[in-house]
């Protein structure tokens, strides 16, 4: 018979360290990332590709998109906008293509928006342009709340080509 309570007690030591261990998985502090992967829309008429201008647009104000407070528990992130300049250096029909969580995508579309730029020309002349931008979040929460190891997220940089940008939200 002690041999029988003795399994029973291991039995049961071992399903209350499983749910010690999922209770800590579900804990308040750490968050789920919802990912956005979206199509780029086609181009509108009258709006040239990046690669279709003679002179590429120049950004000349920048806005750093604040880092989602509630993805605090989350070491960092990225967010892929397309949008169009117009020739008054403005940005339009902006979108999120892709983002690692929703929230990222709206930090970045609420950046850019705020972004100035010396439109694009053909033979000298400013067009609307066409443009994707990726954007870099990096925790300024310092990472996970219980202190744990941070991987390393070098394996993560943006793609190289023309008009890539990091930008780090403050």
């Amino acid at each position: 018979m002690s041999l029988w309570v003795g399994i029973s007690v291991k039995k049961w030591s071992l399903v209350l360290l499983a749910s010690a261990a999922m209770t800590g998985c579900t804990s308040p502090g750490y968050v789920t990332e919802h990912p956005v992967q979206n199509q780029v829309p086609p181009l509108k008429e009258g709006v040239h590709s990046i690669q279709a201008v003679d002179v590429k647009p120049v950004a000349t104000r920048e806005v750093e998109p604040d880092y989602p407070s509630e993805l605090e528990s989350i070491i960092g992130g990225k967010a892929t906008v397309v949008f169009t300049v117009l020739t008054n250096g403005k940005v339009a029909d902006a979108a999120v293509v892709q983002a690692d969580d929703t929230l990222f995508g709206e930090a970045a579309l609420t950046a850019v928006r705020k972004w100035r730029f010396r439109p694009a020309e053909i033979k000298g002349a400013p067009v609307d342009c066409r443009m994707t931008l990726p954007f870099i979040f990096d925790s300024p929460y310092g990472g996970y709340l219980d202190g744990g190891m941070m991987p390393d997220t070098s394996h993560s940089a943006p793609p190289d080509g023309p008009l890539q940008t990091v930008v780090k939200p403050h």
